[in-house]
């Protein structure tokens, strides 16, 4: 019988976390993954290894994974083709004084999965480094120097600016970051009619399209090709997790460039910025480089990640089973009247919230999720995130999980409005 929450050790957890919040600033170099958003005592703190759908944390608890590292390792923890071809490419090497083979072939693979839409690609190690390179790519090839940030798309200053409250001097940004990047999130039209006004100054516009509605993206997407404003879809995140084509494929709507990253060689570092001419042609340019964006290790596990998608007969594996969980949630939370939560998202990735709260890790339903969760042996941080490792039971356990959760959130509700 699994343990209860009461009953679980976390001892060799906290004495991590004590040491680890005295020497890494957050606990953590990774911010999506520092302990402040987790719960101690209640959920896993620190992983000691993973294995398909499931990880051990360092007191020996083994978790169904609801997170997936961030949604980085979409076939599994430690999957077999993969580490395979890691293993392979270790005893050759891992980065040379020249380009390695794999770069060519790998890149060719990315091109083939998207059907020659684009001519040309360039590599990196983060996702915030290929968005801000087509970024410049952009205001290289137009003159122009103001952008249009929509989302999170980085720590780098002209994204984090707006994503973190415009509060430019407490980032350490300096604030003339103001005449260079307008933050717009409130819908299509507020784009429209800043376009309107200002698309003379305007390079270029980064957008996520899985956070769109298909045909409010469209109309965006439409207006900026006719004012000759480049249009860059940052699907660092959804891109390998919405489809073989990620959501431009799946909206049949296309940027002058794409940038990804999270999940193409599952779990290693690897981003990617794809488009064709101009921009692409003026990456040396405007020197877009880095040490380690060639080396062989990710090269060889992204080839061994195109190859598993070549075979997958539906991508991504999980779709149909998370798309019935997501409508059979719904239909769960109108039965309960349970107004002041929405699901959000996708098949890619999904939460479900208070929306009168706008900082979702302080939203009081999270933490009763993510502790309801955990004690049944299941992790997440508030969104679910899962895998092609990820089998049907497992799905039905979570979504089992998360109705109790809901029911009990009802009759505390309840409880307190007849109180």
């Amino acid at each position: 019988m699994k343990e209860t929450i009461e009953q679980m050790n976390f001892t060799r957890s906290l004495e991590w976390l004590e040491q680890a919040s005295v020497i890494i600033p957050g606990g953590c170099s990774t911010l999506a993954k520092s302990p402040d958003r987790l719960f101690p005592g209640y959920t896993a703190l620190c992983c000691a290894e993973a294995q398909g759908s499931q990880f051990t944390d360092l007191d020996g608890h083994v978790w169904l994974d609801c997170e997936m590292a961030m949604g980085t390792v979409p076939w599994g923890h430690a999957r077999t083709e993969v580490n395979d071809a890691i293993i392979r490419q270790l005893a050759k090497g891992t980065s040379f004084s020249t380009a390695s083979d794999l770069e060519l072939e790998a890149a060719k693979l990315l091109l083939k999965r998207f059907g020659g839409r684009y001519k040309s690609l360039k590599f990196a190690k983060g996702g915030a480094d290929v968005v801000s390179a087509a970024v410049r790519a952009a205001r290289a090839y137009s003159g122009k120097s103001k952008v249009i940030a929509t989302a999170y798309h980085g720590w780098h200053d002209w994204s984090s600016y707006g994503y973190y409250g415009q509060e430019a001097a407490a980032l350490g940004i300096p604030s003339n970051i103001r005449d260079t990047t307008s933050w717009v999130n409130s819908g299509a039209n507020a784009i429209m009619d800043l376009l309107a006004s200002e698309a003379g100054d305007m390079a270029c516009i980064v957008l996520c399209p899985n956070e769109w509605e298909k045909e409010e993206l469209r109309k965006v997407v439409t207006d900026c090709n006719h004012r000759k404003v480049t249009v860059i879809f940052d699907e660092v995140t959804s891109g390998i997790r919405m489809g073989k084509q990620a959501t431009a494929g799946e909206f049949d709507i296309w940027p002058d460039i794409l940038c990804l990253s999270k999940g193409m060689a599952n779990g290693l570092p690897l981003a990617v910025i794809m488009g064709g001419d101009p921009w692409m042609s003026l990456l040396a340019d405007i020197k877009f480089s880095s040490a380690h964006a060639s080396e062989t290790i990710a090269f060889a596990a992204l080839i061994a990640c195109e190859r598993l998608m070549e075979q997958a007969p539906v991508w991504p594996s999980w779709r149909d089973h998370t798309s019935s969980m997501m409508k059979q949630l719904k239909e769960l939370m109108g039965s309960l009247e349970l107004h002041d939560l929405e699901l959000q998202g996708t098949y890619a990735s999904f939460c479900i919230r208070q929306p009168s709260n706008s900082h979702f890790y302080l939203d009081p339903f999270r933490e009763f999720l993510v502790k309801h969760l955990a004690a049944d042996g299941i992790f997440s941080k508030g969104y679910f995130v899962f895998s092609d490792s990820h089998t049907k039971d497992d799905l039905d356990f979570v979504q089992k999980s998360i109705e109790s959760a809901l029911r009990l959130w009802s009759e505390a509700n309840e409880f307190l409005v007849n109180d």
